[in-house]
């Protein structure tokens, strides 16, 4: 049991002491000589909202492979963030509020392993491009990228002013990536081997420094009491929403980039391929199924899969944007996409 408030300093001391025990190494604790499996997924499909009923396998394993390809992107580029800014966001913080040596360590320790984090979903990214004959800044065109955004911007400013919306922006992203595994836990056999080990070792890692960013919420909350901090307290969580949301729904759109360069690559001229059924569908469809019942993206946009920090904004008394209750979707292991695919002619999800 993670410690859940800073005065526990045996706790966190222990804490620091099996993260440190258990840590992995990038290079020599992956078997990357393996490589990329292409005839596999790396995300299990839905029914209606990712895999599109009409869709071919071809166009199904594209879709899985890319969709696999933006959640790595998107926190490697949310962790490589949190990198940057750590000193304005982090120790800024630490230095101005009386704290324990060991909310120090755990702070350094946790930025360790997050710059490692994006370094390995970014390593694979490259592995996928090398496998594919791939210009990785092609791909990185049709891919989500932070630095620089208005999102980023947002939440530098916020921390100069003394705000903490960067820790409700982690304590999500931290959230979300163990609920990402346990979803690939689940349909490991089907997709990718070393996609899922990378996520297999970033969940390693994750599930025993998730606490970190509750307990800075925690620090701020008890050791500043002014106006201003409570009025940060109480708007901070909405504040990253508003930039997060429209920032995650806008790298979406970079997938229709690829028509671009569609014909240099068979990936991506599959991946094109599959452009004409997302226009078909309307803005308020899309909009629905991102935050309803599309995979791992619903995960993200939709603060109801996001127990721990639904529990913290409730202690915090934080305002947040409200969502629609989230309908997950039966999702099929391309291996079974496949062998339906074999058998039969009619539409696979009629017989599913």
């Amino acid at each position: 049991m993670k410690p859940q408030n800073i005065f526990d300093t045996h706790g966190l001391r222990h804490q620091l002491q099996d993260q440190k025990q258990h840590v992995w190494d990038l290079d020599q604790d992956i078997s990357w000589n393996t490589g990329i499996d292409m005839s596999k997924g790396f995300l299990p499909l839905d029914q209606d909202s990712i895999a599109f009923p009409n869709a071919t396998y071809e166009q199904k394993l594209a879709l899985s492979q890319f969709m696999g390809l933006v959640v790595n992107s998107t926190i490697s580029e949310m962790e490589d963030v949190a990198v940057k800014i750590r000193d304005i966001a982090w120790r800024k913080i630490l230095d101005s509020y009386p704290v324990n040596p060991e909310m120090y360590e755990l702070g350094e320790q946790f930025f360790a392993e997050e710059a490692k984090h994006s370094s390995l979903f970014q390593k694979f990214n490259e592995m996928f491009c090398q496998t594919n004959n791939i210009d990785p800044q092609e791909l990185n065109i049709i891919l989500p990228r932070a630095y620089g955004s208005r999102f980023q911007k947002a939440i530098i400013k916020n921390a100069k002013s003394g705000g903490h919306a960067f820790w409700w922006i982690v304590a999500m992203v931290e959230e979300v990536a163990l609920l990402i595994y346990q979803n690939l836990y689940k349909d490991r056999k089907s997709i990718d081997p070393l996609y899922f080990v990378i996520h297999k070792k970033h969940f390693e890692e994750e599930s025993k420094h998730t606490n970190y960013a509750f307990l800075m919420l925690d620090l701020i909350k008890k050791r500043n009491n002014q106006a201003k901090q409570k009025i940060h307290n109480r708007f901070d969580l909405i504040y990253s929403e508003l930039f997060s949301i429209p920032w995650i729904i806008t790298e979406l759109k970079r997938v229709l980039l690829v028509k671009d360069f569609s014909e240099r690559n068979d990936f991506f001229k599959r991946l094109n391929s599959c452009i004409p059924l997302i226009k078909n569908l309307s803005t308020l469809e899309l909009a629905n199924r991102l935050f309803v019942s599309a995979p791992y993206i619903s995960l993200i946009l939709n603060k109801h899969y996001h127990r721990l920090s639904k529990k913290a904004a409730k202690s915090h008394r934080a305002l947040s944007i409200p969502r629609p209750t989230p309908e997950p979707s039966k999702s099929y292991p391309l291996d079974k996409i496949d062998a339906l695919a074999r058998h039969t002619n009619e539409d696979i999800w009629s017989v599913a």
